[in-house]
């Protein structure tokens, strides 16, 4: 029951050990009608008194080892340099669209945000295939005046713009 609380191996055996030993003590004073009921009753009690003594601590202690087995060292935000260059691309890019309309600007910017063409459409009030137009605009227009840094070499099978199959 313990385990399945969440409570680790130890912690569990810990409790269930602590439980019975306050079973015994009571049983010195009072008769037990239903010994089931109430060790799983003092297990719970147990259960809950330590989750709000770890959540009352002001700091969990661990080791550095297992800090870094959860991955809890790496900082999770970018660093200055990574926002910096990523900042530095959009303006390139948004300098890039200004070839497009600043409708259409603004759109791509918003679906390279993470915006879904329904939010988008919701948001301009046009319908999703006006943003999918849009956007398709804008990403033609980005592929033309592209400088190299942002080329993208195409995938495996697919073809370059303006390249034709033969027949």
């Amino acid at each position: 029951m313990c385990r399945r609380r969440g409570c680790s191996r130890e912690d569990a055996q810990e409790l269930v050990q602590e439980a019975h030993l306050r079973f015994f003590e009571y049983q010195r004073s009072t008769k037990v009608r239903n010994v089931d009921s109430l060790l799983r009753r003092i297990v719970i009690n147990l259960a809950i008194t330590q989750y709000y003594q770890e959540q009352a601590r002001p700091f969990a202690f661990a080791s550095v080892e297992r800090l870094d087995r959860r991955g809890m060292l790496i900082d999770p935000a970018p660093s200055p340099q990574h926002a910096a260059m990523v900042e530095q691309q959009l303006y390139s890019v948004t300098r890039l669209l200004s070839a497009v309309s600043a409708r259409t600007c603004q759109m791509f910017i918003a679906h390279r945000g993470g915006y879904t063409y329904g939010e988008i459409a919701a948001a301009f009030f046009v319908r999703p295939r006006t943003v999918e137009k849009h956007l398709t605009a804008a990403t033609v227009m980005l592929q033309e005046l592209m400088p190299a840094e942002f080329a993208v070499e195409p995938a495996p099978g697919r073809l370059r713009s303006g390249a034709y199959p033969s027949r």
